[in-house]
């Protein structure tokens, strides 16, 4: 039984939140009592779990400073398990004289094992206001007798890469790694130096790394890769936008940079002796890259160009194996991949799997492959193999090496190396960025090969308010409705009149709104497509307001 004086302290918020991908983000003023209810909630999920621990991250990742959020990881590592979701939202929403009984309520659904004590770790980003808040969950978690444990500042993906060091094999399974060295923050980046180093010495001499400007969005990647960095001397990377020289994701980082698509704060022109830039986001677990080309011109290297980066270079690996029989390699993407991108990944007879849009999504569809690359445009993603896959290539490996065969035994070693590079749990801007480096230097290429793989088809996004975004239904990865048909049927017949016309609209998940995306063969076609596609959904979905009249409607 909850006391009453502590829990009056944490009223729950004065307008309902939702626990979505994101899990919960507000004006951080108001996130107290959710705080507070969250952190019991980690303890509820870790007792219905047999006392393994779970994660409690306090970041609103990309929003602005003014904001914070909490986003729970599983005991796998991963995000939170999707059938949980409606214990958050109900938790953080219940009035406090409710509380009791919600928090009964879900020890007897989900078999809380009442012997067990639960364990819970935090980590925070660098808001002014995520101690504090950190504090508050902590509370939360003792109020039900659980053991917390306060990591301090930690990028999201650090956290759950602990959770799942914490855990072993009985949280990740067989494969989850060498968890006594590597289950604390400097365990982390020895894991990832260490896989990086030896990629690159497989190249030999010619693989080097030229130097690269690193824009850190004045958050908590900054300090996390300048301590990467003194692990791996031989990338230099000169690190910028860092804690406490500007807000937080303004004017710079991942977010900005992709949906903007402008060069971010610090990379407004050329940089001498830096011909390619990464972009982290606010909680280090996205990333893109960006360039400016010889004739002054700047370019996004986005999530979709990163993908193919890596399927290329994974399945180049897989071929010089020739396992039998293969692993199956796929590459995850949503309806907003360029669609030049999937093509250039199916040309390397590579399938591409469509999810819909959040990263929980991708996720859960790439676990469904032995070996899947997924990436959202916006630079969140990684690779993961799975058990099967894992086991069959260090079987090929000790195999190949046992009859001498270098090529093949390369191969394989490489795999595997890339599979301890990247996060097996969630997408991370600094694993991801030493693989595309590594996979850079070799190669031997810059960042205009890189981006010579296939040209971007141009694209326009904007969005339409709507009376009722709920009349507006779509298939299971967005990319068709379902209703209205008569909205889809006049979709069609747009796509059919424009070359390599590509045209889709959602409803959003938090307002009365529908998105709209739009691609053709050059921007002109693409702008007229993004404006008759909100001209139709307005026509026939309820639009509000003045009929659109130009391409950001």
């Amino acid at each position: 039984m909850l006391k009453a004086e502590a829990v009056s302290r944490y009223p729950s918020p004065a307008a309902p939140l939702a626990y979505g991908t994101a899990g919960f983000r507000a004006r951080a003023e108001l996130l107290e009592g959710v705080f507070y209810r969250m952190g019991m909630l980690a303890a509820l999920r870790s007792r219905a779990l047999g006392g393994l621990a779970v994660g409690l991250m306090v970041t609103a990742s990309h929003n602005p400073e003014r904001d914070n959020g909490v986003k729970l990881i599983d005991t796998d590592g991963g995000m939170l398990a999707v059938s949980w979701e409606k214990h958050a939202s109900e938790l953080a929403n219940a009035p406090v004289e409710q509380l009791n009984q919600v928090i009964a309520s879900i020890v007897v659904a989900e078999k809380c094992d009442a012997a067990s004590v639960g364990t819970v770790l935090l980590g925070r980003d660098t808001r002014p206001h995520s101690e504090k808040l950190s504090a508050i969950a902590l509370e939360g978690v003792g109020a039900l007798g659980a053991a917390g444990r306060d990591l301090g500042l930690l990028s999201t993906p650090q956290l759950h890469h602990l959770v799942r060091m914490t855990n072993g094999e009985k949280g990740a399974g067989p494969y989850v790694g060498d968890t006594a060295a590597w289950n604390s923050e400097q365990g982390y980046y020895t894991m990832l130096a260490d896989a990086f180093s030896a990629l690159l010495s497989s190249g030999g001499d010619r693989a080097s790394c030229s130097p690269l400007w690193a824009d850190a969005a004045h958050g908590v990647g900054a300090p996390k890769l300048e301590a990467l960095l003194s692990k791996t001397p031989q990338l230099q990377v000169a690190v910028a936008n860092t804690v406490g020289t500007g807000p937080l994701n303004d004017g710079c980082g991942a977010e900005h940079v992709q949906k903007a698509r402008l060069p971010p704060r610090g990379y407004e022109a050329p940089l001498a002796g830096r011909d390619r830039a990464a972009s982290l986001d606010g909680d280090a677990d996205r990333i893109v890259y960006h360039y400016w080309t010889k004739d002054g011109s700047w370019r996004l290297l986005d999530g979709d160009k990163i993908c193919a980066l890596f399927v290329g270079f994974i399945a180049e690996q897989l071929d010089a194996l020739a396992l039998e029989p293969p692993i199956s390699l796929a590459a995850v993407q949503t309806a907003y991949a360029n669609g030049a991108s999937g093509r250039f990944v199916k040309s390397l007879g590579v399938p591409v799997a469509m999810a819909k849009t959040g990263v929980k999504y991708l996720h859960h569809v790439a676990l469904e492959n032995e070996l899947s690359v997924y990436f959202e445009a916006n630079g969140h993603g990684t690779v993961l193999f799975s058990d099967r896959a894992t086991s069959a290539l260090l079987a090929a490996k000790a195999e190949a090496e046992g009859a001498s065969d270098e090529a093949r035994a390369l191969a394989a070693g490489r795999l595997l190396l890339v599979r301890q590079l990247v996060n097996q749990a969630i997408g991370d801007a600094l694993s991801d960025l030493l693989l595309v480096e590594a996979i850079l230097a070799l190669r031997g290429w810059g960042a205009a090969e890189w981006d010579g793989l296939y040209e971007d088809l141009p694209s326009r996004q904007s969005k339409l308010p709507v009376k009722d975004r709920t009349a507006i239904t779509t298939t299971p990865t967005e990319e068709r409705l379902t209703s209205p048909l008569a909205l889809q049927s006049a979709l069609d017949s747009l796509m059919a009149e424009c070359p390599h016309g590509r045209c889709f609209v959602r409803p959003s998940g938090t307002e009365d709104v529908v998105r709209v995306y739009a691609e053709a063969a050059t921007q002109a076609d693409a702008d007229a497509l993004a404006l008759r596609t909100a001209q139709a959904t307005w026509e026939l979905a309820g639009g509000v307001g003045e009929k659109p009249t130009g391409a950001a409607a």
